[in-house]
Order: structure tokens, then C-alpha cells, then sequence
């Protein structure tokens, strides 16, 4: 029978195989030596604050390993298959440090810096292990069975590779979900293979150190997968790199950027793949190099600047990238629509769309497209057929491309000069429980809005300032007609609505 043996205030070397079913350091030295097996079963083992644990042997720890104390790894082998917890201090030394738990485990390096990482757990894909902080392995990363996870809940850790340290082993069904940062010195001269799908050739320049940081498999919009910002339904695949050299080159580079079946992120073409650069987080995504063959799921292109990288097919994630959208009225009776673009994919056009309420939009002209360019393109159309008595108009684009598949730019409104003093409502008809808008043309003064039963019973007031747009609160009302009277320095004005 196996027994717990606590070790408190003194040294001891163990020199041969010994097997605990759970081991506490209370605060003694224990040292494994060379060709010695320490063997801690399910109840797992804690080397408590003041404790050191050396092992120049083999340690392997059914259960957890909490490191409150210090944990010198040395040149031995540590096998651990329930959770690793360090609060305290990790000398690495040229340790293996395998995971093998069956099932999910919790790595927490407490600033940890690990030599060698080996996961190899019973079922590839089916097992994980979690980051909960950012971990740092100094030589080697190797995947055997099992996936390695660095999101901890809304935290997306980072798992980092530095300069001579390798990953090996990735493949459909085990590899680094979440941050996994490689970085490589002394970039000049020949290619370089970062490991985890980046190929980076510097061709003429001399780039320094360069940090590939290659986010994957979270499934979460401009993390993991470049998205269109006017239409969340086309994206990239399930993978950003993000490359930052020390100096920007300053002639064309060549970039290859390669994937698994695992970050597809539901594509099923990839006949005709391009790559798409963002400046930063949150920008739009442009085209960069052309139209390519990425079935086998690698392609190139030749940038000239580095930042932020993603594959997808022709039609995402962004055809038109929309620097610009302005209406601005030239009078009272005209309106002029200005856009521009940075690149355009297939763009057939922008049809020019207006409303009165911002929510039912027509028509009202066409600009053609410039198909596919890299270029900027200006685009203006002059709306001189405006509605009459209208003070506030809205307007978008809806680009279309050469397939037919189409996207809407953001609204934009415009208010054109006032040409009399009035008080309108709309819409005129408002579902129950909902909010009309008002729209007052005067002296910008403040007024006073009654809400009246149609046998003039006052419902409601509400005291305005003046703007020439607001709310009108229709919450509370049963279906039924009602009057809305505005009075103010230009007198006053009564309208008429209905709640069904």
C-alpha cells in the first residue's frame, strides 16, 4: 500500500525507485538523483514555500504538481498528468517536461520559463492543455497527441518561442490554439521557417529580429479570422499572423503563409485565394498579391510593409475596402455624395440608396466600379431631386460585385437648410411599443411637446430644446390615434400618429 510521505526539515537524496501515492515538501531539500525514479501517484505532490525539489532523475506525477517552493528540473525528465500550478520558482535547466494527463490540463507558469515541452496525451485532438498566463519554452515545443490551448477564459494568453527555440509536431487535430509567438533573429539573406506556418524571405533587406505572432483556431472575428466589416458573413480563414520586424523593409519581401484543415473556418474553395493585409486590429482588410491556386493550403505574396496577415477566397473578407463616405447638402435643394476606396476586387458598382426615416431605402443613382485595383479610387453623385418639404435625409452605398454578391456601406444623414418653420412626425404609423422621431424646423429655442388623446386629453409632455431631431415617447400608449402638438417660439404645430 501506497502512503503520503510529508518531509520536513532536512535533506534527502533518493537514489533509487520510490513511488508515494502523494508527496508534500514541508520545506526540506529532496534531490532525485541520476538514474533514480521518484514516482507520486494520483494524490499528486506539493513542494511547499521553502521546499526544493532537484531532479537530475525521472519524476512522474500522476495527479497535480503545485510549486509554491522551488523546482530546479535540472538535466532529469518530469512527466506530469494532472494540472502543473507554480507560484513559486522553475529553474528549467535542460528538462523535458512531458504532459500526458487522459484528460484536460492546467499549465500555470507563474512567470515560468520552460526548456523542453512535450505533449503527448492518449487521443490527439480529443485532449488539452490550457495556459492560464503566458509561458515561454527556451528549446523545444513538440506535439505528439493533444492539442495546446492558450485562451483561459476571456484571456487569450501567449505561448512564446524565442530566438533558436522549435516547434514540432503540428498537424490535423494537435496543434497551439490561441497566441503562439516565434521570433528569429539576424532576418537578412536567406528565408526563414518560423514553424508554425509563416516562411518569411527578406530578399534584399535587412529586417533584424522579426516576431511572427500567429493567432489560430479561436473562431473569434478579428482575432483569430479577418472578417468584412460591411458584411460579417464573409471571412478569412481561422488564422491572423502578425509580423513585426525590427525595421520595415524597405523593398519587397515574400511572405508564404500555410494552414491545417482544423482552421478552414468553413471554406470549402480555395481554388481562387488571396491574401489580405490589415494595418492593425480593427482596420479594414486589403487585397495583397493576386488571385492564386491555395488547395494545398500555402500561398505567397510580396509585401512591402508588415503588419497583420490572412487568407481567404476571392470574395473575402473585404472586395471594397471603404476609406471614405461623406453627404454634405450644397443648398437647400441638393445633396453631394463623395466616397473613395483603397482597393476593389471584382467591384461591378455602388448603387446610391436614400431614405426619409433611415429605414426604408430607394434608389436614386448608379457610379460604376473600377473592378479589381489596388489603387485609390473618388467617386461623387449629386442628388438634386430631393424630396419636397425634407429637412433630414439619409443615405448608403450598395456595392456590388461582378458575381452579384453585395454589401451595404454605413448610413450617412444629412440636414439640409430649413425653408419654413414646421413640426413633422414620422413614420406616421408605429408599431406598439416602439418610438417615433420628430423633425422641427425654427428657431433652435426650447418648446414644449404634448402627446393628446384624440378627445384632447393631455398624455404626456415632454419639455425640448430646440435641436431640430429627437424622440418622441410613444412607450405606454395602447394602439389608437393620437395627437402630438409642439409649441415654441415659432408658435404652434400639430401632427397626427397612430399605435398599432
Amino acid at each position: 500500500m501506497k502512503h503520503a510521505i510529508p518531509i520536513a526539515g532536512l535533506s534527502l537524496l533518493l537514489a533509487g525507485p520510490v513511488a508515494a501515492q502523494d508527496l508534500t515538501n514541508a520545506g526540506a531539500s529532496i534531490t532525485v538523483q541520476a538514474g533514480a525514479t521518484l514516482y507520486v501517484g494520483t494524490g499528486g505532490l506539493t513542494n511547499q514555500a521553502g521546499g526544493t525539489l532537484t531532479n537530475a532523475g525521472t519524476l512522474r506525477v500522476d495527479g497535480p504538481l503545485a510549486n509554491p517552493g522551488t523546482l530546479d528540473l535540472g538535466a532529469g525528465a518530469l512527466e506530469v498528468r494532472g494540472d502543473l500550478t507554480n507560484s513559486g520558482t522553475i529553474t528549467p535547466g535542460t528538462s523535458p517536461v512531458t504532459f500526458a494527463g487522459a484528460a484536460d490540463q492546467l499549465l500555470t507558469p507563474g512567470g515560468a520559463t520552460l526548456y523542453q515541452v512535450l505533449v503527448s496525451k492518449p487521443t490527439a485532438g480529443a485532449n488539452t492543455l490550457r495556459l492560464t498566463g503566458n509561458l515561454t519554452v527556451s528549446n523545444n515545443l513538440t506535439l505528439t497527441n493533444g492539442l495546446v490551448n492558450t485562451k483561459n477564459g476571456a484571456t487569450v494568453n501567449t505561448l512564446r518561442l524565442p530566438n533558436g527555440a522549435t516547434l514540432n509536431g503540428e498537424a490535423t487535430g494537435r496543434y497551439v490554439l490561441g497566441a503562439l509567438e516565434i521570433t528569429r533573429n539576424a532576418v537578412s539573406g536567406a528565408a526563414v521557417d518560423f514553424g508554425h506556418g509563416a516562411v518569411l524571405d527578406p530578399t534584399t533587406n535587412n529586417l533584424g529580429s522579426v516576431t511572427i505572432t500567429r493567432t489560430a483556431g479561436l473562431l473569434t472575428a478579428d482575432v483569430s479570422f479577418g472578417q468584412n466589416l460591411n458584411n460579417t458573413g464573409l471571412k478569412g480563414i481561422d488564422r491572423i499572423w502578425t509580423v513585426a520586424p525590427a525595421t520595415q523593409p524597405s523593398a519587397a519581401v515574400q511572405l508564404t503563409l500555410s494552414w491545417l484543415p482544423d482552421n478552414d473556418n468553413g471554406i470549402a474553395d480555395f481554388s481562387q485565394a488571396r491574401i489580405y493585409q490589415q494595418s492593425a486590429a480593427g482596420q479594414p482588410w486589403a487585397v495583397r498579391g493576386p488571385v492564386a491556386n491555395a488547395s494545398t493550403r500555402s500561398m505567397s505574396m510580396s509585401p512591402t510593409t508588415l503588419s497583420r496577415f490572412t487568407v481567404s477566397n476571392a470574395a473575402n473578407p473585404l472586395p471594397v475596402t471603404l476609406l471614405d463616405f461623406t453627404a454634405r447638402a450644397e443648398g437647400p435643394a441638393a445633396v453631394r455624395l463623395t466616397w473613395a476606396t483603397a482597393t476593389e476586387l471584382n467591384n461591378a458598382g455602388f448603387t446610391v440608396e436614400r431614405s426619409r426615416d433611415a429605414r426604408s431605402f430607394a434608389a436614386i443613382g448608379t457610379v460604376a466600379g473600377a473592378g479589381t485595383s489596388q489603387t485609390r479610387h473618388d467617386y461623387a453623385l449629386l442628388d438634386q431631386k430631393l424630396p419636397a418639404g425634407t429637412t433630414l435625409l439619409y443615405y448608403r452605398l450598395r456595392q456590388t460585385d461582378t458575381n452579384g454578391d453585395f454589401s451595404y456601406s454605413p448610413v450617412r444623414s444629412v440636414a439640409l437648410a430649413p425653408l419654413a418653420a414646421g413640426f413633422v412626425v414620422y413614420p406616421t404609423r408605429v408599431a406598439i411599443g416602439q418610438a417615433a422621431t420628430y423633425l422641427y424646423t425654427g428657431p433652435a429655442e426650447a418648446g414644449t411637446l404634448e402627446i393628446l388623446s384624440v378627445i384632447g386629453q393631455v398624455l404626456g409632455t415632454v419639455a425640448l430644446d430646440g435641436r431640430a431631431q429627437g424622440a418622441v415617447p410613444l412607450a405606454g400608449l395602447a394602439t389608437g390615434a393620437y395627437f402630438l402638438r409642439y409649441t415654441g417660439p415659432a408658435g404652434r404645430f400639430t401632427t397626427r400618429c397612430v399605435v398599432e
